[in-house]
């Protein structure tokens, strides 16, 4: 194509002249708009991924309903395993340190969706009273703790190999002391099983 053509075409009229920055205003709208719809398509898409969640959080009630009544050990640890989850997240979340570009992102976010508020950080109060209200609620500090003395007898079709509960639970009991910033034994974690081992 001519480059006449092409100077006709974005210059139709001797009298109407483009101004020298037309080109840098336009190129930066174009770039801020493609940076909204891609913001926007991420949210959208992480609110379909959340909506996806709330359907399995009520499959999880379904299947710890159904846990409760055949095997009682292996539900009691379902849900304890939870608040284990959310203390070994706030410990990995803890440790590590966002590069650059990800606080760039963090704050982007914050600004954007969420009024100012980074929602990156775990919230450390909030996971000190999950870590306390298992050590209460879910080990041997609580009476229904027992349940899970038969997990050996429960697991005993799936598993084939022995199992050695207190070092299965040392990570575990490690990031709760991290959390609550005194000793936590694995003991005090694992399932009340006569001398916390498994033969299978």
């Amino acid at each position: 194509m001519d480059a006449t053509v092409i100077r006709r075409y974005l210059q139709p009229s001797p009298a109407l002249r483009w101004h020298p920055w037309a080109p840098l205003v336009a190129g930066l709208l174009l770039l801020g708009f493609v940076f909204y719809l891609g913001a926007r398509f991420g949210f959208h898409a992480g609110s379909r991924f959340t909506s996806d969640l709330m359907m399995g959080a009520g499959s999880d009630v379904f299947t710890r309903h159904q846990m409760a009544e055949t095997r009682p050990a292996q539900a009691m640890l379902h849900e304890a395993g939870k608040l284990d989850a959310a203390v070994r997240f706030f410990d990995v979340q803890a440790r590590r340190e966002p590069g650059l570009l990800e606080r760039w992102q963090d704050r982007a976010e914050s600004i954007a969706f969420f009024h100012g508020r980074s929602i990156r950080a775990p919230d450390r109060q909030w996971t000190v009273k999950l870590a306390e209200f298992r050590l209460a609620e879910y080990s041997p500090a609580n009476p229904r703790w027992n349940a899970t003395a038969t997990w050996c007898d429960e697991m005993r079709r799936y598993a084939r190999s022995e199992r050695d509960l207190l070092r299965e639970y040392q990570s575990i009991a490690d990031d709760y002391t991290k959390v609550l910033g005194r000793t936590v034994r694995p003991q005090d974690v694992a399932p009340a099983v006569p001398g916390w081992k498994c033969s299978f």
